[in-house]
């Protein structure tokens, strides 16, 4: 009985929260709350939930605001991949090319630092970003 009453009590905070807030809501929240130990890890998964749905044009604002708030944080590898994939897929060649490059210097034996490599190359021959 009472896992049953856990159940319906979980269900019930879910549904209020969907229909009242929106992952925007949460960034706002975080941004007021940079001391908080729970915001970086928020930017970062917001920006996740954004960047799985392909709503890359959030997803890009959550990754900017984690990098720009915390640019030497916990979520700095990920979040450098992460928002260069959105603004390729934005068209914002300029910040993904910068993103890539930020990668490979800062992370020269990261898990995506080839990847983040041919980026930087394709990025120069395709859109001539320096």
């Amino acid at each position: 009985m009472k896992f049953l009453l856990v159940v319906l009590g979980l269900y019930g905070a879910w549904w209020y929260v969907s229909k009242h807030y929106e992952y925007h809501d949460t960034l706002a929240y975080a941004k007021k709350n940079p001391a908080s130990a729970w915001a970086q890890p928020t930017d970062y998964y917001v920006g996740l939930a954004y960047y799985q749905r392909a709503d890359y044009p959030h997803a890009q604002e959550a990754f900017t605001q984690l990098l720009t708030d915390y640019p030497t944080g916990h979520y700095q590898a990920s979040g450098l991949f992460y928002l260069e994939d959105a603004a390729e897929y934005n068209r914002d060649w300029e910040t993904a090319n910068t993103m890539a490059k930020q990668y490979v210097e800062d992370f020269p034996d990261g898990k995506y630092v080839d990847v983040m490599r041919k980026k930087v190359e394709l990025l120069h021959y395709q859109h001539g970003t320096n």
